[in-house]
């Protein structure tokens, strides 16, 4: 989802995703794309359980003070959910430290919220995060599933971390310090060593890995 005027369709792997008109409202329309490879039968069952969860994540996102586009429809027949656009800027795109680091801190407390419910985003990136006035809008669930597992936990941070590190910013390093900082002030200091350790452990994974 893009948070600019010059908003165009998107076809992704996943879904076809463009602007609607919603009775006045300027929306964003998600349509699950069909995929091939599977059977007409699983693949519809698929999209419909996948768009079911996304709605409901959606929700309970909400319920946990989480800032996520508000859902104005959704059919998990059609696979289609129609929802809030958000207008604003998106955190890959703000330059001004101030801001940034308030951002970093509020989306290290969304992150914990989703996680102390069992919700794992599964795409948290600078490209998912939209600054719209005082809001900090969480944006596209549509990889996010259920799971208390601390690994999952772990690589949600992970990914945003990547992703932080690969904006080439020389803060990068202290952007995710702040990250922690927030998601210590809504987990606790206990919880977010364990978060903390994991992540060095898939790291160090990683590093094995491409030494092998």
């Amino acid at each position: 989802m893009q948070a600019d005027q010059t908003f165009e369709t998107k076809l992704g792997a996943e879904a076809r995703i463009e602007l609607a008109d919603w009775f006045g409202k300027l929306a964003i329309r998600k349509i699950r794309s069909p995929k091939s490879y599977r059977s007409e039968t699983l693949d519809k069952k698929l999209r419909a359980r996948r768009t079911r969860e996304e709605t409901e994540l959606l929700h309970q996102a909400k319920l946990v003070r989480v800032e996520v586009p508000e859902v104005f429809f959704a059919d998990p027949k059609t696979s289609e959910i129609v929802m809030e656009y958000v207008k604003g800027t998106l955190l890959k795109d703000i330059q001004e430290r101030k801001t940034t680091k308030e951002i970093y801190t509020k989306l290290g407390i969304y992150a914990a919220r989703l996680h102390s419910k069992g919700m794992i985003h599964g795409d948290l990136t600078t490209k998912n995060v939209i600054q719209s006035g005082t809001r900090t809008v969480l944006i596209d669930f549509g990889l996010a599933f259920i799971s208390d597992r601390l690994e999952d936990k772990a690589e949600d941070l992970h990914l945003l971390k990547q992703a932080i590190k690969s904006s080439g910013s020389r803060l990068s390093t202290h952007y995710f310090d702040t990250v922690l900082d927030g998601y210590k002030k809504e987990a606790g200091e206990k919880e977010t060593l364990r978060v903390k350790d994991q992540i060095l452990a898939i790291e160090k994974r990683g590093r094995y890995a491409r030494v092998d």
